[in-house]
């Protein structure tokens, strides 16, 4: 049955709004991400600051902070949940951590008739790498030193950024170049790399500048952790009970290498023939000649 043409035109509009409005929704969506974009470049190329930045202890300058720890504790799992939780409790970030453990010394000794027992030795270690707000550095590292029970070493680095971030912005800041035009020994495709080039420049210094800020936020923290070292006891089977023969077996197969060996070197001797017959010559011949000097004498 054919469906008349009156009926299905409201469906084609509705069909046609629901486009346009999916239409306009992805362009203001791309318009937010062309402003947000711009935002970023302009917050990586600013040179205002809110404090004077002559002072060395002024906020506005661009401190980047570290801190490296190493350090043993009585429980490297509980230690590690621990920071994790301090960590993410303060909107900071676990980049990494591994736990293992080192494995010292192995040894076997013996336990029964047809097993062992294995004694391993192993440290448990852990490193971790955590980006910290830098306003909450300090207590996390005072957290850690709280619970450890030696401090191989602990060091706390404060970098200043300041003017390296004002070159690259000043740098992105400065007058716009006079139009270049194409002289005698140059050519366009020469200008259109040029232009390429100090482009990949300027985005270079913008990303820079916004790796400054990232680690200006944000303090990285790496931390090495040990405790004493734990014994590991297991009990084994002895392989080499499990894998010999009973004696009947081992018997049967001695006699059988017995007859190998003597059939192996009667073979040899077998292959050895023409020597043997030239010694036993040279035995006659040498009997011969002694007889007939014994019987000259």
């Amino acid at each position: 049955m054919r469906v008349p043409l009156y009926y299905m035109a409201p469906v084609v509009l509705l069909t046609a709004a629901c486009s346009s409005g999916s239409n306009h929704h992805s362009y203001n969506a791309a318009d937010d991400t062309a402003v947000s974009m711009n935002e970023v470049a302009q917050a990586a190329d600013s040179t205002g600051f809110t404090n004077d930045i002559t002072s060395v202890n002024s906020p506005s300058r661009k401190r980047v902070r570290t801190a490296d720890v190493r350090c043993r504790v009585g429980s490297v799992f509980n230690a590690v949940s621990t920071l994790e939780h301090v960590v993410r409790s303060v909107d900071g970030m676990v980049s990494e951590s591994v736990m293992q453990n080192e494995s010292v010394v192995t040894r076997d000794i013996s336990y029964s008739a047809d097993s062992l027992k294995r004694i391993e030795l192993y440290t448990p270690v852990a490193n971790l790498t955590l980006r910290v707000p830098t306003a909450s550095l300090d207590s996390v590292v005072h957290t850690l030193t709280g619970m450890a029970t030696f401090i191989d070493y602990r060091t706390l680095k404060d970098e200043d950024k300041t003017l390296s971030y004002l070159s690259n912005a000043m740098k992105n800041n400065g007058p716009a170049p006079a139009a270049i035009k194409p002289v005698a020994k140059s050519s366009t495709l020469a200008i259109a790399q040029y232009k390429d080039q100090k482009y990949d420049t300027q985005t270079d210094r913008r990303i820079e500048n916004l790796a400054i800020l990232d680690d200006v936020h944000y303090a990285t923290f790496t931390v090495q952790l040990f405790q004493p070292q734990q014994a590991d006891v297991q009990i084994i089977v002895n392989p080499e009970r499990l894998t010999r023969a009973q004696f009947g077996t081992e018997f049967l197969l001695a006699v059988r290498s017995g007859f190998e060996s003597f059939g192996a070197l009667f073979i040899f001797l077998i292959s050895c023939w023409p020597y043997i017959i030239l010694l036993v010559l040279g035995i006659l011949i040498y009997r011969k000649v002694l007889r007939k000097k014994l019987s000259v004498q």
